[in-house]
């Protein structure tokens, strides 16, 4: 248990310096909206903020923030007009698109001395701990 602490807060580091400087023009929790977005086709603004934890008003502040940057658009639900649905714009879509393209370089820069072993046995075990830390 003494190991993981040290290890827990240095690789939140990292990842956050890596997340920061990927985002030239957003913050990195409006990044994680935008990667939010575009997983699923029009999800609800309840959905993205529960699916980074984030309360609906806290939420609600920063979508405004991405549609006047017009990254984001937010439409009602025609079933429930309380309801709106989120989609990123062409302008968001090429964001998420440059934002996930950095990530990956820089990760594969850190991942570039290992061997082919090291490698598939370091990303094979990010996936189960994601998985794993998924349902905490």
């Amino acid at each position: 248990m003494d190991k993981i602490i040290p290890i827990f807060h240095s690789l939140s580091k990292s990842m956050r310096t890596i997340h920061k400087s990927s985002c030239a023009t957003v913050s990195v929790v409006q990044s994680s909206i935008l990667y939010e977005i575009s997983l699923v086709t029009k999800p609800s603004m309840q959905a993205v903020a529960e699916a980074i934890g984030m309360d609906i008003t806290t939420f609600s502040r920063q979508i405004n923030t991405l549609e006047k940057k017009e990254l984001v658009v937010r439409t009602p639900y025609e079933g429930d007009r309380r309801i709106y649905l989120l989609s990123l714009t062409e302008k968001g879509s090429k964001m998420m698109n440059s934002i996930n393209e950095i990530i990956a370089a820089k990760m594969e820069m850190a991942l570039a001395s290992m061997n082919d072993f090291e490698r598939e046995t370091v990303l094979r075990s990010m996936y189960v701990l994601g998985e794993k830390l998924g349902g905490a």
